[in-house]
């Protein structure tokens, strides 16, 4: 079921969020990093999301609104979804630099990787907590079909899928690391 799927793919972004946190402890104690792998997750998290994630939950929550009427923190929700899309591009350009070799201070940087990580937190917060679960409440088993019938996308996850994208090898590297450091 379609959300199943949403909060699978909450689940990994939180993983990734986490790995990212982990760089701005070791940016915080003055330890090098590797930006290609920063670069990674953030172009995953960028592309992943406007592309499967982001419209999937539009799906929902427009239907939602057609069928129950207005509601200010799902009507919000699209435009968030923009908002986020935008300033995760201006962090990756970001990256992207320092990728090429341009200087940007460090505590800029961790300044705005602290802002990304927790811009991109609490969206996922939001919607875990207060608009998913009321959706869940709200929709019927009919509903659900009907917002899976609206779905047409192939959703093979270029990280965390069967199949992993050549430009995220060191991703999923390092993601099935830390499972395994996990166990």
């Amino acid at each position: 079921m379609m959300i199943e799927r949403i909060r699978r793919e909450h689940g990994y972004m939180v993983r990734l969020l986490a790995v990212l946190k982990q760089k701005i402890a070791m940016l915080e104690s003055e330890q090098a990093i590797n930006y290609s792998l920063l670069h990674e997750i953030v172009a995953y998290l960028s592309d992943h999301s406007e592309r499967v994630h982001h419209p999937k939950e539009d799906i929902i929550y427009q239907y939602y609104l057609d069928k129950f009427g207005h509601l200010e923190a799902i009507e919000d929700l699209e435009s968030e979804h923009k908002l986020l899309s935008k300033k995760t591009h201006e962090f990756l350009e970001t990256v992207e630099m320092i990728l090429q070799d341009a200087v940007v201070p460090q505590d800029i940087f961790v300044g705005q990787l602290k802002e990304f990580v927790q811009s991109q937190r609490q969206h996922l917060e939001m919607e875990e907590h207060s608009v998913l679960p009321m959706i869940i409440r709200n929709f019927t088993v009919q509903d659900w079909q009907a917002v899976e019938l609206l779905w047409s996308i192939n959703e093979d996850d270029p990280v965390f899928g069967d199949t992993i994208a050549e430009q995220y090898q060191q991703l999923a590297a390092r993601v099935r690391q830390n499972e395994q450091e996990a166990l």
